[in-house]
């Protein structure tokens, strides 16, 4: 046999065993990839940095795309003279990684903390929504908050909840409480909301002050034709001078805290 006719032959066939090897191998590499088990999202959420300018936590929507990450990170620098400085909340689907479904920003005069979001079905539809403090006071607090919108696939601000201090959710009752302490004397402002037409209304105010050396007062307006209107009004004496007078005051507080009560029927 000619050895010179086997040259180019034997070449081919060493450059087609290469060809067939090296596909070989990115093909186990591809399967590998493909086969490798998708983090949890519990899993994906304790490979987030948590400190004093990172945030993380999940939020269960309860919608077709289940559980989400949330990322927040807060901006290094201020934006005032009051300190306010901007959270940036990136959210992901566990399901793709590769870039956040949705990114947005608001301003904050609180850092990021663990403690500092809160997960919660804030409007009553079934699907978990968040809040995140943004303003602590020795008295009030206020959180700003995101409802879910399964429809668009994505969170959406509501700015009515941002004026509310210390909000409190009752899916029983549908009713969203907010309680604004004046002092130390346990006086402040109670107010009750409702969501109507997917508006958040207030349907009763309660405003109860005891100042030193003056009449205690407690005033209370309900929501009658779409607006606020005063429906009671009373001055109780200030307790140095008849002690029973702030025990009045602070029952008349506590009964119209209650929704069902209207007054007292003569």
């Amino acid at each position: 046999m000619n050895m010179k006719n086997l040259k180019i032959p034997l070449q081919v066939f060493s450059l087609a065993f290469v060809c067939c090897t090296l596909c070989a191998c990115q093909t186990d590499n591809a399967l590998s990839q493909t086969t490798q088990p998708q983090k949890s999202p519990q899993q994906l959420l304790e490979e987030q940095p948590i400190d004093d300018t990172h945030d993380a936590f999940l939020v269960d929507t309860g919608g077709e795309l289940g559980t989400l990450l949330v990322t927040a990170e807060l901006a290094m620098e201020n934006k005032n003279e009051f300190g306010t400085r901007d959270i940036t909340f990136s959210v992901w689907n566990p399901a793709d990684m590769e870039q956040p479904i949705q990114t947005f920003s608001e301003e904050f005069m609180m850092g990021v903390a663990p403690e500092f979001h809160h997960v919660v079905d804030v409007n009553f539809d079934g699907f978990q929504d968040f809040g995140y403090l943004f303003l602590l006071g020795n008295q009030p607090n206020y959180c700003h908050y995101w409802l879910w919108d399964e429809e668009y696939g994505q969170f959406k601000y509501c700015a009515p909840l941002s004026e509310i201090s210390q909000a409190v959710f009752d899916p029983e009752r549908q009713v969203v409480t907010g309680w604004a302490r004046s002092s130390g004397a346990g006086d402040g402002v109670t107010t009750f909301h409702r969501w109507e037409d997917g508006e958040l209304v207030c349907v009763r105010r309660v405003e109860s002050f005891s100042p030193w050396e003056e009449p205690s007062v407690v005033r209370v307006q309900d929501r009658i034709d779409g607006e606020l209107q005063q429906v009671y009004h009373e001055e109780f004496p200030w307790p140095g001078e008849e002690p029973e007078g702030q025990e009045a005051w602070r029952q008349a507080q506590h009964k119209w805290c209650d929704l069902d009560y209207h007054g007292e029927v003569e």
